[in-house]
């Protein structure tokens, strides 16, 4: 049987991307290694991306101040800004320095299904041509998937350990 892979939605006439994955792991650990600093930086981004935390506060109020260092030896500072955390279900931050054009607010959630976690990505962009400048110079959506999909990698060698 063909491993699952996340899915991805980019309605052309919305200005959001989401994206989906149901996980074979339980929803404490998925919320625990999507929270945590020494976990979070361990599988987040697309594939061959690797992750520098400089400040991880997963509060209402808090940042978590990172660098993407992608596979090409090119930097991506980024910065989150989270504004509603509810453990162990939902996640809702901004993404982007404030004032950028192109900062965009992602609700994630996570839902426990039979043992296992549906994690759901919303990504709400300032306008079509904000979704669209991000899907092509950084491959978003497909980016998106390859998140998810590195995520549920990283649980199954924790699960696995």
């Amino acid at each position: 049987m063909a491993a699952a892979r996340s899915e991805s939605r980019a309605p052309a006439d919305e200005p959001i991307i989401e994206i989906t994955r149901l996980l074979d792991a339980p929803r404490a650990l998925v919320w625990m290694v999507w929270t945590d600093p020494k976990h979070a930086g361990e599988w987040w981004g697309p594939d061959g991306f690797s992750v520098t935390t400089h400040a991880m506060n997963v509060v209402p109020g808090g940042v978590w101040d990172y660098v993407m260092h992608g596979p090409d030896g090119r930097d991506y500072d980024n910065l989150i800004t989270f504004h509603e955390v509810v453990k162990p279900e939902r996640l809702v931050y901004s993404h982007g320095e404030p004032g950028d054009p192109n900062q965009f607010h992602v609700t994630v959630t996570f839902t426990e299904e039979a043992g296992k976690t549906r994690v759901r990505m919303h990504s709400v962009f300032p306008s079509v041509a904000a979704r669209d400048f991000v899907a092509r110079e950084f491959g978003a959506v497909e980016g998106g998937r390859q998140h998810l999909d590195n995520l549920a990698a990283y649980l199954a060698r924790q699960q696995h350990a």
